[in-house]
């Protein structure tokens, strides 16, 4: 919840991987080539390095499902209501919460999220995740033989002609985010000194050139899954890492603050895109979209989702039903 001590560091990797998950929806998104997918493990591994086991096995998952298919359902009907599509591939496309049915190198492919809600198929993904994720540390002493199952399943689910709902097929390796996450923290793994980092940042570089078109939403691991995997943890470790020095600093505060309002922004920002979009266009009709235009998309998305989520807090009921 919202009034729950937060680590703000964490908050502050949050802000950092929300700024870069809406500038790769952008016309600014050329931008994004460096972090290329990167953006959505820091959530993951965030979300692991701040767990802390609650409760059974069942508990836990009613307690994150709530958690999460509350604010998932809540701002897809937002989304309907924003962009007045009430389809019945819209209604197919909020249960099975897939951007496309086939990859996207799939033509001719089938769309299910049309009305600005396809971030939120990272909601029901982590759900997923987490009940894998839950498997790894509720039944510990099987881990490795389940950490051998997920990388199985990962590699089956490569040959899947279609993207399985709720990110299913690629909920294995998300959920090893997770626990890798919650393991960095556990043996304090991110006080080690700067030049083991820059020599991460080294690999992080090397193995960007060579990994290939990057976007998990729709399975897309680029040249191999494992380099996805090793870019997909040093990514949020390096982000992790460097948030503990923005601490207490003017931009710091900016990143926390967009850390912690990250679920709303994250849900509502492409209708904040699309309105900068059309704003900037009848401004400059005569000037192509592109790296201004972006950049204007991305801090009408923050501002916009920014004073959505404050509204939201306000309101009781609310607060409490969504976060």
């Amino acid at each position: 919840m919202y009034m729950e001590k937060r680590l703000e560091y964490v908050d502050i990797a949050k802000g950092i991987g929300l700024i870069f998950v809406i500038c790769s929806h952008s016309d600014a998104f050329d931008l994004m080539w460096l972090m290329m997918d990167m953006c959505i493990p820091i959530f993951f591994f965030c979300s692991g390095y701040t767990y802390s086991m609650k409760g059974t096995f069942k508990e836990s998952m009613i307690k994150k499902s709530k958690r999460l298919l509350v604010p998932y359902l809540f701002f897809n009907m937002v989304m309907l209501c924003a962009f007045c599509h009430f389809s019945f591939r819209e209604i197919v496309g909020i249960l099975y919460s897939r951007y496309s049915l086939y990859p996207l190198d799939v033509t001719p492919n089938i769309k299910f999220f049309t009305s600005g809600n396809y971030p939120m198929w990272y909601l029901t993904s982590m759900l997923v995740s987490y009940f894998l994720f839950y498997l790894l540390v509720y039944h510990e002493k099987y881990k490795h033989a389940l950490m051998l199952l997920y990388a199985v399943l990962i590699l089956c689910f490569m040959k899947s002609p279609i993207l399985l709902p709720w990110s299913i097929d690629t909920a294995p390796l998300t959920a090893m985010l997770i626990y890798i996450g919650m393991k960095v923290r556990k043996h304090d793994l991110l006080s080690m000194d700067i030049y083991l980092v820059l020599f991460l940042v080294l690999i992080y570089l090397g193995l960007r050139c060579v990994g290939g078109d990057l976007n998990i939403s729709v399975r897309m691991y680029g040249s191999s899954v494992a380099i996805y995997f090793l870019l997909a943890i040093i990514a949020p470790f390096v982000v992790l890492w460097g948030a503990k020095f923005l601490e207490g600093t003017y931009v710091g505060k900016v990143f926390l603050v967009l850390g912690q309002h990250s679920l709303t922004i994250f849900c509502v920002q492409l209708i904040f895109i699309v309105w900068a979009k059309d704003l900037y266009q009848y401004f400059f009709p005569h000037m192509p979209l592109g790296y201004l235009a972006g950049i204007f998309e991305i801090f009408l998305a923050l501002v916009g989702g920014w004073a959505i989520s404050l509204l939201l807090h306000k309101n009781k009921f609310l607060c409490r039903l969504l976060f």
